[in-house]
């Protein structure tokens, strides 16, 4: 795995990934979360093509793939929505892609990864993690697509700064899912590139929460299965290569609990006529959390849309205020 070193990308890198991602990402809008909290903002990346703010990595990443590369084909590890996103990119490019996810990765983004045509090999959560640790993907012979610890990756991911910052200025906190970490750090290295006074949070279910131990003790932490059903952001352990990044960019990590989640995708269904999966609902319930914590304007990251009809039901109609 790349060194800490490595893995720090420049604000003239993510300016390069937005033009890699010109026609390919959509520029996702940012709207008021109520219109009681004037101050508060949601960057609907739910809205982004395939569901998530993934593709934005992926296809810079996957974009840069020479020839004989594509010819190979790709490979990767995902929950679903990373999954999603390569496919796609994959299909796109006439590539082959082979995606392996979690056992009981959700059958909505298993349809969808297989819909675009890729291949799914289903494995135990523990063999899946750990394939983020070692070279056993990359000696398929095929390219590997890290989730996010990959510079490119990153700095596609970082784009969401960017127009977050083009849309709102004067922004003083910005609230992120975290899962592996892609998303928070090319984020941070966006904003605190050129606003450094901005505040970034994290935000992990309360079952899933490595990332507070971690930075606590120092040491990339293993908190064993996760308890959520957050599935994006289902982190078990803060992998070594990506602590150091964590420390230097993210001002504090907030947790949520699932119950709270729930209330947060009922209050973005009915109120903002947005559907959020739990792990895109976890930025606003951390905002209404630890609103008196956060200096305004804050904006929450809502990272992906692609939640189960069932689950998206049972927080709909049975979550309390």
């Amino acid at each position: 795995m790349s060194s800490t070193k490595d893995l720090r990308i420049s604000t003239e890198e993510i300016a390069e990934a937005r033009r890699a991602l010109r026609g390919v990402a959509w520029r996702t809008p940012l709207l008021p979360a109520s219109r009681d909290e004037e101050h508060v903002f949601l960057k609907l990346e739910c809205l982004q093509r395939t569901g998530s703010f993934k593709i934005r990595g992926a296809w810079n990443r996957m974009s840069r793939v020479d020839s004989p590369g594509l010819r190979r084909g790709f490979v990767t590890t995902s929950a679903g929505n990373h999954g999603q996103a390569v496919a796609w990119c994959a299909r796109k490019l006439g590539a082959r892609c082979v995606v392996h996810v979690p056992d009981n990765a959700v059958q909505r983004k298993v349809d969808s990864i297989l819909s675009m045509g890729a291949e799914v090999v289903k494995k135990p959560h523990e063999e899946i993690m750990e394939s983020m640790t070692d070279d056993r993907l990359q000696k398929l012979g095929m390219t590997y697509i890290h989730p996010f610890g990959d510079r490119q990756v990153m700095a596609g991911q970082g784009t969401v700064g960017l127009e977050v910052l083009e849309d709102m200025p004067d922004v003083r906190s910005v609230v992120v899912p975290v899962g592996g970490g892609g998303l928070i750090n090319g984020i941070a290295f966006a904003l605190k590139g050129r606003k450094p006074t901005i505040s970034i949070y994290g935000v992990q279910a309360e079952g899933a929460a490595p990332l507070p131990k971690s930075l606590a003790s120092g040491r990339a932490e293993d908190m064993g299965h996760p308890r959520t059903i957050a599935d994006g952001i289902a982190a078990t352990r803060v992998f070594d290569y990506m602590l150091p990044l964590f420390r230097e960019n993210v001002d504090g990590v907030l947790t949520v609990s699932d119950e709270e989640i729930r209330y947060s995708m009922r209050h973005l269904a009915s109120e903002c006529h947005v559907v959020a999966e739990p792990a895109g609902a976890a930025s606003l319930a951390a905002v209404r959390k630890y609103r008196e914590r956060l200096q305004g304007p804050v904006v929450a990251v809502v990272s992906g849309g692609n939640c189960d009809p069932s689950l998206l039901s049972d927080a709909v109609l049975k979550s309390a205020p």
